[in-house]
């Protein structure tokens, strides 16, 4: 009788012991019940990139004008990312040097040189399709356009209010009525949300939330038009039933993209809310409006 090798019958059962690749199954999606996300990273993030913001503002205004311009090229890039997801490249470095570049127009030149800056943005942008010979250049273009302008230009007109008198208060009562908005839309939805305002879009965004996210941004509204700015109370009303709006949609167009381009986050930078854009879809879009308003309500901007 032979004897059967060691090494042989070692291997044998290795071989049997170790599973196939079919049997090999990825970790599951932990799963965080109604809330949807890691609250207490969610919450310590948030503590620490709204305290950085209210520093900046507060103690040194350049200092917001650094953290802008990191927001920015985080949030191009992801978006940037993501767009090429849908089989066009974005122009990537271009695209974030570009929107950058609006940020610091805005600061530097006012709003006449960010509609130069942009212009001469978009006309590189094609320029360098029309040399390089890109084999999607109609839609490389949309797409940088698009991220360029969702994040840059709008990024823009935050730096904008920055610079208007009282500009400190004035962003800081924006980004409060931004984030209450966010606020009361997560803890009414996550409460009693029960009704998809557009459920093919974004199942979780209900009616529930939406009125949370207004009696949040309502209050906050009122507070800061009376005891920030000593104007009536009703303009404080209305800056906190039109935020949320225009804050809504923001979200929503988002999360179509997202839907499209199967992705659950624009990124993973911060722990709990997902990507730089996840948290800045709402405020970006959200900007100009509230410079507009701003404009129009007496008391806050008394010189566009």
């Amino acid at each position: 009788m032979t004897a059967q090798s060691p090494s042989t019958s070692s291997g044998d059962s290795a071989a049997e012991q170790a599973p196939s690749p079919e049997e090999v199954t990825p970790p599951a999606e932990k799963d965080y019940g109604r809330a949807g996300r890691n609250l207490p990273a969610a919450i310590g993030v948030g503590v620490g990139i709204g305290g950085a913001v209210l520093a900046s503002i507060l103690i040194y205004p350049p200092a917001f004008l650094v953290v802008a311009i990191i927001g920015v090229l985080a949030a191009t890039w992801e978006l940037s990312t993501a767009l090429s997801r849908s089989g066009a490249d974005v122009y990537r470095p271009l695209t974030m040097m570009a929107a950058a570049g609006l940020v610091l127009s805005s600061w530097f030149g006012g709003r006449e040189a960010v509609w130069v800056a942009f212009t001469l943005s978009a006309g590189i942008i094609m320029l360098v399709s029309l040399m390089t010979g890109r084999p999607n250049p109609v839609k490389e273009v949309s797409l940088s356009l698009f991220a360029l302008t969702y994040v840059g230009l709008m990024a823009a007109f935050i730096i904008h209010i920055l610079h208007q008198p009282q500009g400190d208060l004035l962003l800081i009562t924006f980004l409060a009525l931004a984030v209450s908005s966010d606020t009361g839309g997560y803890v009414f939805g996550v409460l009693w949300g029960k009704h998809p305002i557009a459920p093919k879009i974004s199942p979780k965004k209900s009616w529930e939330g939406y009125a949370g996210s207004t009696v949040f941004a309502v209050t906050v509204g009122i507070c800061m038009a009376v005891f920030a700015f000593d104007v009536p109370w009703w303009e404080g009303a209305v800056l906190g039933l039109v935020i949320p709006a225009f804050a809504t949609l923001g979200d929503f167009s988002e999360s179509m993209i997202k839907r499209d381009l199967d992705l659950k986050d624009m990124g993973n930078l911060l722990p709990g809310h997902g990507g730089v854009m996840d948290r800045l879809d709402s405020i970006l879009p959200s900007a100009p409006v509230v410079l507009v308003l701003y404009t129009i309500l007496p008391g806050f901007i008394t010189t566009a």
